[in-house]
């Protein structure tokens, strides 16, 4: 037996092309004699299509690729994910009373459909485990195999396919990416194949790339092997690449299809670097995985290259505002990285407040880095904004958060001016960290096409910095931009600041506030009031944590809770900001926007909270 991992670049709602990727693949299988080829889970629609799904011509013309796909199939066997969109079992509508969609593995073999052990759904397993948190809105589009069964009063829908060539007959487990991840539903899929005693299992997977994805992959794998013992057949697993958007996030795949044998070890390994590939594996091959040097680095470079392919065409010119600081110095570069120097244009946009350092750090990293810088002054919008809103009467003397954002809307206005005049988009340079406490004015530095660096904290974004600086094999990024980290201790050359009025520095700190926000995204059952008793009952001193908490002095009871009810009051307040932000690249297990879902609620807070905080209080 001779399998083929077609390891696909899966181009959301592009079906002809998808199709024609899987035809080449197909055919270049055929030729290497290949008795069976597998593809990604939704391999010709894309996964991530939100409600697109409820249109019923759409998805019928999606529907209509599970024939051409058999068509293909002579001498062969395909594997595939596709949408079935005909009734199965008589089941005709779903929930919402539309007509019923399902996520399936579709199974053909010499222009037919290949027969199941029991006869039902033959060519067919629908996805019986339909994720439903974060990206995942599996239940709001597709019946599951476990609703199949219940509504139609049947035995459980899971049976080996059986594949016959050549005389021999093969018994095939089938599953739909989250199937693997079966701890947590009432249905083990992996298990039901084992008891039947199928020869392998194939599971055709859209999963999508979060920093040490790959490594929650194994270990679910491993569980099923530690449970099954010495039972566990070989698992052939086969992922997408590339990238889909949910609308508010950009998603990353980043491949990684490999098989593990019955002790849970990947033999065979195909490229984790978000690249398609054709691999053959025969049950005797191995073949070590390739490790990244920087994975962040390749999903950050990839996502600015597949959205300007698939939403751009490789076509437009792309607008950044230089400030001198790191975020949008690591734009800059990752622009470069990932489409090269010829379409990058960065612009220098100083005030009476930017410092000749911060300017000067712009114009060495477009040196640096090739691009085409342009510099000049924003001081004569400035008075010119002044002078009209003293038209309309107001002649008082404003808060100096006004003025901060006047300069911060020009600066948006002349970006989005310059990227018209230059047919181009702009790239925001906001990080996690901003995004959370809104530090960024709306139609000023909160604009732009995508964000990449929305899902990083600060403190990522110093290592993504330096990594840069690695890639291009010089200093690109300043390295007074760096801080190090000496006994405890943060040494700056040159703080962040946005520089908007005089000596003016960034009222985050740093690495701790890069902590509590990475936790309570990422996290949003660790609640803060855990943290709370951390600080109380001292645990928290045996953490990273504990050493900030020294550095800034939040020892005393009155001091921590005067920072946190900021931190925490400020995130709630600034809903309304993150909602407008542009697209932001998933890095972690809570990006905002479509994976970590907020209402806008203002801060609330428990009896507990209060309880905690009466208690801190006391602590002298």
């Amino acid at each position: 037996m001779k399998i083929a991992l077609g390891q696909m670049n899966v181009q959301s709602a592009c079906c002809e092309e998808n199709f024609a990727q899987m035809k080449e693949m197909v055919e270049a299988a055929k030729k290497a004699n290949a008795d069976i080829i597998a593809f990604p889970e939704m391999c010709i629609s894309g996964y991530l299509l939100e409600d697109k799904w409820l249109d019923d011509e759409y998805c019928t013309y999606i529907h209509s690729f599970n024939e051409r796909v058999k068509a293909l199939s002579n001498g062969i066997g395909i594997i595939f994910g596709n949408l079935y969109y005909e009734p199965i079992l008589s089941i005709k509508t779903g929930r919402d009373g539309r007509k019923s969609r399902f996520n399936t593995v579709l199974f053909a073999y010499d222009q037919k459909w290949v027969k199941k052990e029991n006869q039902v759904l033959n060519g067919i397993h629908v996805k019986h485990l339909n994720p439903d948190y974060r990206i995942f809105d599996d239940s709001r589009y597709f019946l599951s195999g476990i609703e199949i069964a219940q509504r139609a009063k049947t035995e459980n829908l899971i049976s080996p396919f059986l594949f016959t060539k050549e005389g021999h007959t093969y018994r095939i487990g089938l599953e739909v990416c989250e199937d693997l991840w079966s701890q947590d539903y009432s249905i083990d899929v992996t298990d039901c194949y084992v008891k039947q005693n199928v020869d392998f299992i194939v599971n055709v997977s859209a999963s999508c790339w979060t920093l040490n994805k790959e490594q929650s992959r194994h270990k679910k794998v491993r569980e099923h092997t530690q449970i099954l013992h010495n039972n566990m057949p070989p698992f052939l697993y086969v992922n997408a690449c590339g990238m889909q958007n949910s609308g508010k996030n950009i998603v990353m795949f980043d491949g990684g299809s490999c098989v593990y044998d019955s002790q849970g070890e990947c033999v065979y390994a195909l490229n984790d670097h978000f690249e398609r590939e054709l691999a053959f594996y025969d049950f005797k091959s191995i073949r070590e995985k390739v490790k990244s040097d920087d994975k962040l680095l390749e999903a950050l470079t990839k996502s600015i290259y597949e959205i300007d392919k698939q939403m751009f065409r490789s076509s437009l010119k792309w607008i950044i505002g230089l400030s001198g600081g790191i975020d949008s110095s690591i734009n800059a570069a990752l622009l470069v990285k990932a489409l090269g120097k010829e379409r990058v244009i960065g612009y220098n946009m100083a005030s009476a407040y930017n410092s000749l350092t911060t300017k000067n750090n712009a114009r060495l990293l477009a040196e640096a880095l090739g691009i085409e810088i342009r510099e000049g002054s924003i001081e004569m919008l400035d008075d010119a904004s002044i002078k009209t809103i003293q038209n309309y009467g107001y002649n008082e003397n404003y808060s100096s958060l006004v003025y901060e954002n006047i300069q911060a809307r020009i600066r948006g206005h002349l970006l989005s001016t310059f990227a018209s005049i230059e047919g181009g988009v702009i790239i925001n340079n906001a990080n996690k960290v901003e995004v959370a406490l809104g530090y960024c004015t709306l139609y000023g530095d909160a604009i732009g096409a995508m964000s990449p660096l929305g899902d990083l904290t600060k403190v990522q974004c110093f290592a993504l910095a330096r990594s840069l600086n690695r890639y291009f094999e010089k200093e690109v990024i300043s390295q007074t931009l760096i801080p190090e980290i000496v006994e405890d201790e943060i040494h700056w050359e040159m703080p962040p600041s946005a520089e908007l009025k005089e000596a003016q520095l960034d009222p985050m700190k740093w690495y701790y506030h890069d902590e509590i926000v990475r936790m309570l995204s990422e996290y949003p059952s660790a609640q803060i009031e855990k943290f709370m008793e951390c600080f109380l009952d001292g645990s928290i001193y045996e953490t990273d944590m504990g050493k900030w908490i020294h550095y800034y002095h939040l020892e005393k009871g009155d001091a921590f809770i005067q920072d946190l009810e900021w931190l925490l009051k400020t995130i709630a307040n600034a809903v309304f900001k993150r909602i407008q932000m542009p697209p932001i690249v998933l890095v972690s297990r809570g990006a905002y926007g479509s994976d970590y879902r907020e209402a806008q609620l203002g801060f609330v807070q428990s009896d507990k909270y209060k309880h905690l905080k009466a208690e801190i209080l006391k602590i002298r």
